[in-house]
């Protein structure tokens, strides 16, 4: 016979406070929403060095987003559109997070096979942005519990930033996707960025592989060889083959 309700959990049983705080944390749970970033580098950023941008938070419940993806393309889709340059605020940075510290999704040979590196360097060195047709940045990161980012889409456009010689996240347009408040998601929220191959490691084990979306579908999951866009970008510096310049 299962042991009774008050044996397995004796704090639900005593009711009063403890109750009301089993309540409001289930209820936490439940009621948790999705926040997305918009941030632009504002142009005094780079003129006077003091980290200015110009920033856009929306947030949206859990049951109307299943994942990430579909935070971003909700976003794009009832919210960016809509917005104009005053809806943007103009602040400074509330954190210095290096570009170099994202981890990545893909290995330095992945990068090499669809390399626009070069093309997206010139329109960088030639004082635009590199975002989207429409506008949206290329470069999407998440948080995870711990405080790690994540870097789930634009590993290109990071990395020509870099070359560009941009070091940190808010010298980079980009959106940042957490949970209500920033806090960091759950590291289960990384399985969609695996597609068909998520169901092929469970809990944190996705942090062991990378993506390479031009090999055929047995191959494109790969063992991980750089931890971070730092390690992918001397990777890329060290091979005689990869010239940014040529794209």
């Amino acid at each position: 016979m299962p042991p009774k309700l008050a044996e397995e959990a004796p704090e639900l049983a005593l009711g009063g406070s403890q109750l009301v705080l089993v309540i409001d944390l289930i209820g936490g749970v439940f009621m948790r929403k999705w926040e997305i970033r918009l941030v632009f580098p504002d142009d005094s950023h780079f003129n006077k060095g003091n980290r200015t941008v110009r920033s856009y938070t929306h947030k949206f419940n859990r049951s109307e987003c299943e994942d990430v993806y579909r935070v971003v393309e909700r976003f794009d889709r009832e919210v960016f559109t809509g917005l104009t340059g005053e809806d943007l605020i103009r602040m400074t940075s509330e954190e210095e997070v290096s570009l170099g510290g994202l981890i990545n999704l893909h290995n330095a040979g992945a990068i090499k096979k669809r390399s626009n590196v070069g093309e997206m360097l010139a329109k960088i060195e030639s004082g635009r942005e590199v975002v989207m047709p429409g506008g949206l940045p290329n470069v999407k990161v998440v948080k995870i519990k711990g405080g790690e980012l994540v870097l789930f889409d634009g590993h290109h456009s990071t990395l020509a930033y870099m070359f560009a010689g941009r070091k940190y996240l808010d010298q980079v347009p980009h959106l940042r996707v957490t949970y209500s408040k920033g806090r960091g998601v759950g590291e289960e929220e990384c399985h969609v960025f695996y597609g068909e191959h998520r169901k092929k490691f469970p809990g944190k084990d996705w942090r062991s592989y990378t993506l390479n979306w031009s090999s055929s579908s047995e191959n494109q999951l790969e063992k991980r060889e750089q931890e971070n866009m730092a390690q992918l970008l001397e990777a890329l510096k060290s091979d005689p083959d990869f010239n940014p310049e040529q794209g």
